[in-house]
């Protein structure tokens, strides 16, 4: 069935007679990753998609978690998966959604967040979902790039890559934190994107920027996307976007250890005390400030 027919039939039956859209929310909490999943879900249930059904699929490799909803079975689903190394923890992403392609087959609609994701204020399905006659897919502008010369945005440069874009190509630049979209669509997508990591690696090759490289070849030229709008997402230190609806947390922050205690390249946290050497001198940033808030002023999908 084509991706066209797909959005017709969506629209016509799941979406009719006023019925709630079923949402599958994937989340991965594997390794020291788990420390995120309490802001995640408490978050989630406050503000995410209240006039949706959802059920989260959660990946993970802690039993404790997997305990903890054996009596919530019809809210949250939880698979076991062991913790891979970096940076193959984020590369092989895909494999883990298509282990629960079934379970996604039941939902009209499915939605990736990372790990780091916190929700700040109330999303609803048009806010979030690709409702339009033409969309099958939303995405999210990658919050630090957008403001950005085209040809400084960091796409795959390599031509071996299946990843690769080419200077002159590419209009938008996507985070990989965040995607979703007809479950049929983001099912393709999840099956190209696995077929086209897997072909690289078999070359030894492992694309610049992981799954995000892939996701963007991927969006390369379509036009069945949903642009979700600048500001929609935020850093967890930039304040200023007062209308963000989530926010990434610092992953380099000392509550949660910092990058390298995360992706278990360490086993030393990062102090209070280093943290705050490391962050106390900040620059405002004023020019960066201004340039976004120009470029969010301008965008148009």
């Amino acid at each position: 069935m084509k991706i066209t027919e797909l959005n017709m039939s969506l629209s016509t039956s799941a979406l009719s007679n006023n019925s709630k859209p079923s949402v599958a929310i994937l989340y991965i909490a594997t390794g020291r990753y788990t420390v995120f999943w309490d802001y995640f879900y408490k978050s989630a249930e406050k503000y995410l998609l209240p006039d949706c059904n959802k059920h989260y699929i959660l990946f993970t490799d802690s039993d404790a978690l997997i305990d903890s909803f054996r009596t919530k079975s019809d809210q949250v689903t939880a698979l076991k998966k062991e913790a891979m190394e970096w940076p193959f923890c984020t590369l092989m992403r895909f494999r883990f959604f298509l282990d629960a392609e079934n379970i996604i087959k039941q939902h009209d609609f499915v939605f990736f967040f990372n790990a780091n994701t916190e929700f700040l204020s109330t999303i609803t399905q048009y806010d979030l979902l690709p409702l339009g006659s033409h969309e099958n897919l939303t995405l999210c502008l990658q919050p630090h790039m957008f403001h950005r010369n085209r040809e400084k945005y960091t796409y795959d440069r390599n031509p071996k890559s299946t990843a690769y874009i080419a200077y002159g190509e590419g209009k938008y630049y996507f985070t990989g934190a965040l995607n979703g979209g007809k479950s049929a669509a983001f099912l393709d997508l999840c099956h190209t994107l696995y077929n086209n990591t897997q072909s690289d690696l078999k070359q030894d090759i492992i694309a610049l920027w992981h799954d995000e490289s892939h996701l963007n070849k991927f969006a390369l030229g379509r036009e069945d996307i949903k642009i979700l709008p600048p500001y929609f997402t935020r850093g967890e230190r930039e304040y200023w976007k007062k209308t963000s609806k989530l926010m990434f947390s610092d992953k380099s922050h000392y509550r949660f250890g910092g990058h390298a205690y995360l992706r278990s390249e360490t086993d030393e946290k990062i102090t209070q005390a280093e943290w705050n050497k490391k962050n106390a001198k900040r620059r405002r940033k004023l020019k960066f400030r201004a340039k976004q808030y120009i470029s969010s002023l301008l965008f148009r999908q």
